[in-house]
């Protein structure tokens, strides 16, 4: 038997074997209800991919808006695992901070649920999360959104987006007015942009590409990174260490941070400071272990 039904992996219908089934037939005391319900292991012919599908009807369920006025009897099909008919779930969920994964998750279970107006109250309670991460501290969730622009987190254009998330979760949860899947759909997909710029393409790129640096956390792994077995013993300018490493900085950033290095320099045992009338230089005692993951 084949049957074309949802398939998460493929994001659409698919055409599905069924691999195993279990029915259960019954009615109710009076015989005047009678019901069937399909229990069926699937998968898909194109992925693979296994679900389980629940078909659920009774002698309830029918239509009669056909011109010759019969009955049309239909059934109730559920998908589980539940999924996203549309948009995506951020793989990466763990770089997210905790509170904003937590609600994030939530959210996505109630969308995929069918829970409309949850949704759209999670969707907001993402907003109030990030800003709260963020320490964007306004006694309004507008004034909030706003102060996410002016504070370089969004473009003009993302703040307006996200003033739609916060009319659409109002109206859900103080007008208990229930909203449009296809409009879920589409301020579902300005969370992920918003929260993939945010927190997780940056740490998705580190090490892979060269990005800014502006913090100082950055730039002591950074100079961690350049120091090799071939410079232990001998000694370097910062500049020199850096090497062409060194237009990844803002203006003035490398001052700043050497600086703050030169006050930190007896914390650190891979390099001392070497005294000069000229210019800055630092001896190479060792290469520093660096950690990846926990795993030195």
């Amino acid at each position: 038997m084949k049957n074309k039904i949802f398939c998460e992996n493929c994001k659409g219908l698919r055409n599905h074997e069924e691999l195993h089934k279990v029915e259960r037939k019954g009615s109710d005391d009076n015989d005047y209800l009678r019901w069937f319900n399909k229990y069926s292991i699937m998968e898909c012919n194109g992925c693979e991919n296994i679900s389980f599908l629940h078909t659920y009807g009774d002698t309830e369920m029918y239509h009669t808006n056909n011109p010759e006025g019969y009955q049309e009897y239909y059934y109730d099909e559920t998908i589980y695992p539940y999924y996203l008919e549309k948009s995506f779930e951020i793989e990466l969920k763990t770089y997210l901070p905790e509170k904003i994964r937590m609600i994030y998750s939530e959210t996505l279970n109630a969308l995929k649920a069918n829970s409309y107006i949850l949704t759209a109250g999670g969707l907001r309670a993402t907003i109030e999360a990030i800003c709260n991460h963020l320490k964007i501290r306004k006694d309004s969730l507008e004034e909030r959104i706003n102060l996410l622009h002016k504070k370089g987190h969004l473009t003009v254009s993302e703040s307006k987006r996200l003033h739609s998330i916060r009319f659409l979760g109002n109206d859900a949860l103080h007008e208990i007015e229930k909203p449009k899947k296809e409009h879920l759909y589409i301020l579902l997909d300005i969370i992920n942009h918003l929260l993939l710029n945010l927190f997780i393409n940056d740490k998705k790129l580190a090490g892979k590409i060269e990005t800014l640096i502006d913090n100082y956390d950055d730039f002591l792994k950074l100079i961690k990174n350049k120091l090799t077995k071939e410079m232990v013993g001998k000694e370097y300018t910062l500049i020199e260490i850096l090497g062409k490493s060194k237009r990844l900085f803002p203006k003035g950033k490398i001052t700043e941070f050497e600086k703050q290095f030169d006050e930190r320099i007896k914390e650190y045992s891979f390099l001392n400071k070497v005294k000069s009338k000229t210019e800055n230089k630092y001896k190479i005692i060792e290469v520093p272990q660096l950690l990846r993951f926990g795993i030195i």
